[in-house]
């Protein structure tokens, strides 16, 4: 069974889904559910999701039902792809570069973004045992 990212439908769910995941990364696509860029996103996503399930929850927020987060991340893209870590927006290590967020500027395959996740998540855990 093809593992599903989880839809947060309200501020109060992006909120309990940064505040209960103490292990993992919580990485974030914001976008427009009904965005062929977003839907090809969240199937990236959904692929990766069990290979990386010890790193990283994946969870989908549609701005047009939850519009609370679009100025304090600048979410202007078709979709951005945000990394949490104990509550925070982290910086994401590509490979090459060290972004904020991912968007569909970012060349997105499932090889890509599991490589992102583990490499970021890598980093984040090898800082916070120091």
């Amino acid at each position: 069974t093809n593992a599903m990212a989880v839809q947060l439908s309200s501020a109060s769910d992006v909120d309990q889904a940064l505040i209960n995941e103490t292990e993992r990364m919580v990485v974030i696509r914001w976008g427009y559910d009904e965005d062929p860029l977003c839907q090809e996103a969240d199937r990236i996503m959904e692929a990766i999701e069990n290979e990386c399930i010890n790193m990283a929850v994946f969870c989908t927020v549609d701005l047009k039902e939850v519009p609370d987060f679009i100025v304090e991340h600048k979410l202007y893209d078709p979709y951005t792809i945000m990394f949490f870590y104990k509550r925070k927006p982290r910086n994401i290590f590509t490979g090459t570069s060290t972004e904020k967020y991912l968007d569909a500027l970012f060349p997105l395959s499932e090889k890509a973004l599991a490589r992102v996740v583990e490499e970021t998540y890598k980093n984040l855990v090898s800082k916070s045992t120091r």
